[in-house]
């Protein structure tokens, strides 16, 4: 059994190794073949890893309080779902069987019931995603909208966590790999205008999400690569070379 333990772990440090003299481009390559569609006949399921973590408490709310678990409150990302990814332990130089890559190291970090809109939130979030720490900072402080500079007080929290709490030794070298907002809570209050005319205000409060993960970003943000001039041009001979003369013989 020994021997067994010896020889596989050997074996992801030299599969380790090897990926990392891969560059950024080659491994984004590796990477983007998980987004291609694959029927489940098709697949190959990989082997299961065992990994150290804390158990969930079904039996609680997601917020960890006692009482009756209720499906309609709390559901979809929460900041106690989010957090719970940073208790994961992975086995040491552990490899990813679909990618052989090694696991990049990651840091889950949520702001909590900020006063803000989630739309206005969404679109300074889409501006940092997929981008490389310190840029998105010095984007987000170019930009003159409270957004983003909420956003960028949060990414700074975010990698100073990485820093301490995790020992990550070159936080500015990892990259946004996630950051959404996710409405919290609305608190209404009530404004009064001229006649009695009574309208209801939403003050309305968000949770930033921020994912922040170790290597270069990827050369684009959509699923697939945009195409270039020369690709649409050969979609176009392709559509010229197959048109067809109607009741032809």
């Amino acid at each position: 059994m020994l021997r067994n333990f010896t020889r596989a772990s050997s074996s992801l440090i030299r599969a380790g190794t090897a990926a990392e003299n891969l560059s950024a481009e080659q491994i984004w390559q590796r990477r983007s073949k998980l987004r291609v569609p694959k029927l489940q006949k098709d697949e190959q399921l990989s082997s299961k890893v065992y990994f150290a973590a804390k158990e969930w408490e079904l039996d609680k709310k997601a917020n960890r309080d006692e009482g009756e678990v209720d499906p309609l409150k709390n559901y979809g990302m929460t900041p106690e779902k989010w957090r719970y990814y940073n208790t994961i332990v992975w086995p040491p130089n552990y490899t990813v069987p679909e990618t052989g890559l090694p696991k990049t190291k990651e840091v889950f970090y949520c702001q909590e019931n900020m006063h803000f809109s989630p739309k206005r939130m969404w679109t300074a979030c889409q501006l940092i995603w997929k981008m490389n720490v310190d840029e998105a900072l010095t984007q987000l402080d170019l930009q003159q909208l409270k957004s983003c500079t909420m956003l960028a007080e949060t990414l700074r929290k975010a990698k100073q966590q990485a820093a301490d709490e995790f020992h990550i030794e070159f936080p500015s070298q990892m990259y946004v790999a996630d950051a959404f907002p996710v409405q919290s809570n609305i608190v209404k209050g009530a404004r009064r205008h001229a006649h009695e005319d009574w309208n209801t205000i939403r003050y309305r409060y968000i949770n930033i999400f921020v994912r922040l993960e170790s290597g270069p970003p990827p050369n684009f943000k959509q699923r697939f690569a945009p195409k270039s001039g020369f690709d649409h041009m050969e979609n176009y001979y392709d559509y010229l070379r197959s048109r067809q003369i109607k009741y032809s013989i």
